[in-house]
């Protein structure tokens, strides 16, 4: 007789990662229903908190023998550390989307309800998606630059979250932004393009349902390049509609295919990993690394 989801789960050690300063944060009736929902199917788990940036990675290194699954709590940031430590190897990641976009989770079919997504997890199955490595940096989501990189950089200055701050500040940056030349080979070709935004995708969406790539999935072994040329108030209007709509690959401004690899060159190489700034002066080489996470899914 085949096991259930539940037997299958309660074998499985769970460690969950939390960022206090996320959506959830460190909500005493958040952690009181983690621990109601794994008592209730006998799972055996664990909670800690990170302090500052790179805690997740090492909290991992640190007890990756003794749970089997570490769950992200958090944004971007919490859900790129936990990815990267555990992209190669045999442990499982968890996610619970508790960030401003949370374009990953959102792609898996997790719910943006916290005590929802808690108990898919504990009913879920593991499945592999693809990464992405940007430098050497590894990506879940998407690597950005050009405007996506400013406003990257202008949101984590910020103290305020969520989609309304994020919006505010691309309002507030889009007429005093310069498009930058670049000469982007992929492919076997060479394009030149003057681009507001380029986004290499492994994930269709920014977040909050805003589809940059919307051909893009995590299991095709592949990656997704979108290039914005400039484009005025009027331009940004469609555009704006196009995002949600799905169909930004459809438009004039928009250049737009698959690659496993792709090399771009230009006077402005900084680049962003889900939302986390990098600066580079050097060739940008981006490309995929086919079903390499371990991730629990619906």
């Amino acid at each position: 007789m085949a096991k259930t989801v539940s037997e299958k789960a309660k074998k499985l050690k769970y460690l969950f990662i939390l960022n206090p300063v996320a959506g959830v944060g460190a909500r005493r009736d958040f952690l009181l229903m983690i621990d109601n929902a794994c008592k209730e199917k006998g799972v055996s788990h664990k909670i800690l908190f990170t302090r500052c940036a790179g805690d997740a990675k090492k909290i991992i290194e640190k007890k990756f023998e003794k749970f089997d699954v570490f769950v992200a709590v958090g944004g971007d940031g919490t859900m790129n550390e936990v990815g990267s430590a555990l992209a190669g190897t045999s442990g499982i990641m968890g996610l619970i989307p508790a960030g401003s976009g949370n374009a990953l989770g959102r792609e898996l079919g997790l719910s943006m309800k916290p005590e929802t997504a808690v108990r898919q997890l504990l009913n879920g199955h593991p499945v592999k998606i693809d990464t992405g490595l940007a430098n050497g940096h590894r990506f879940m989501n998407l690597c950005g630059m050009g405007f996506d990189d400013h406003i990257a950089r202008c949101f984590n200055k910020s103290t305020s979250r969520g989609p309304l701050p994020y919006f505010k500040a691309v309002v507030k940056e889009f007429f005093g932004y310069k498009p930058a030349e670049y000469m982007v080979e992929a492919n076997g070709e060479i394009i030149r393009l003057n681009a507001f935004i380029i986004a290499v995708t492994n994930t269709s969406q920014y977040g909050n349902n805003a589809f940059i790539a919307p051909r893009a999935t995590v299991t095709d072994g592949i990656l997704d390049f979108s290039a914005l040329k400039p484009f005025g108030f009027f331009g940004a209007v469609g555009l704006g509609f196009r995002l949600f709509n799905k169909t930004i690959d459809q438009s004039g401004l928009c250049t737009y295919f698959k690659t496993a690899k792709v090399t771009i060159r230009g006077a402005n190489l900084n680049f962003h990993i889900d939302g986390e700034p990098i600066n580079n002066n050097d060739p940008l080489e981006i490309s995929i690394d086919p079903l390499s996470l371990n991730i629990i899914v619906p």
